[in-house]
């Protein structure tokens, strides 16, 4: 039977970017334990989220090189991801209506979640089809 292990944003993103080199290898070393069915990756939403954060902050890279990157992970064969319909929908939305990975992912959730009512001061909800309003106004 596999080991399970929850992994942290700093093991995807050296996995994403390779980046610094000798921590990669040290995830090379357990991706190939994972390939060969020994270990078992976890994913939470917080660490998706702050995989976002990071790559686009620090890394600069485009959210749709981010979501392509961690819809890819998140589909990979020993890697188990929770909620993972919501995250690949919150991950192609960050991508393709241009918002925050969060307002994606809340969207994602409520959708999943009924009611799918939201409220926020925030007008990018517009952009991800869900209902949403001021608190005063519901």
């Amino acid at each position: 039977m596999a080991r399970k292990l929850w992994i942290d944003t700093n093991v995807i993103i050296r996995i994403v970017t390779g980046d610094p080199k000798a921590l990669a290898e040290e995830v090379g070393e357990m991706l190939q334990k994972v390939e060969a069915g020994e270990l078992i990756l976890r994913i939470t939403p917080l660490v998706i989220a702050e995989c976002c954060w990071v790559l686009a902050s620090f890394y600069e890279a485009d959210p749709k090189d981010i979501s392509d990157a961690l819809l890819k992970f998140t589909n990979s064969i020993g890697v188990e991801t929770e909620e993972k319909p919501v995250i690949q929908q919150a991950l192609r939305d960050y991508a393709e209506k241009n918002v925050d990975f969060i307002d994606a992912y809340i969207a994602a959730h409520a959708k999943a979640n009924p009611p799918e009512d939201v409220v926020t001061w925030d007008k990018h909800f517009k952009r991800l089809d869900i209902r949403h309003d001021r608190l005063g106004n519901w």
